[in-house]
């Protein structure tokens, strides 16, 4: 993976734009330039929910996927970002089990809920980091989920 940016998830937070807020995970590969990408309201609830390790009364969705992996001995290996398309991301599940691995395409914001709860690596292409990129002090007028529901 030398060729790909290892990338952290930063956090959820919602952002004004012309149709009013819009949530967004920010990932980033150092403190300083954050790659935003816009998702929905239940992928940002879920995504946030895990990093705060909390859970739900029943299970959500990416927690039953966890936990059916989980029983049948599947893992993620990693999680690759590497298609931006007008605007829009495209990501790959990279599974394993004991004698396989397996490729899903699949949406950034399922990926980066599975990978937060399962500990896997994120991975995002160098050019497509380099084009969308913000500067951290550009995104500081952005608030969390907490302060939205508020």
């Amino acid at each position: 993976m030398s060729d790909y940016v290892p990338v952290k998830v930063r956090g959820v937070y919602f952002v004004s734009t012309i149709t009013g807020p819009q949530a967004v995970v920010f990932i980033a590969a150092d403190n300083e330039r954050m790659v935003p990408i816009y998702i929905g309201l239940a992928e940002a609830i879920s995504i946030d929910i895990a990093l705060r390790n909390e859970t739900t009364p029943r299970p959500m969705t990416h927690d039953l996927m966890k936990s059916v992996m989980d029983n049948f001995n599947i893992r993620i290996d990693r999680i690759i970002i590497d298609d931006l398309d007008e605007q829009v991301f495209y990501a790959r599940l990279m599974l394993k089990d004991t004698d396989k691995e397996i490729e899903i395409d699949a949406r950034p914001s399922d990926c980066i809920a599975l990978a937060v709860r399962m500990n896997a690596s994120i991975f995002i292409d160098p050019e497509i980091f380099d084009k969308v990129a913000v500067d951290r002090k550009d995104i500081e007028a952005a608030g969390n989920l907490e302060e939205f529901f508020e």
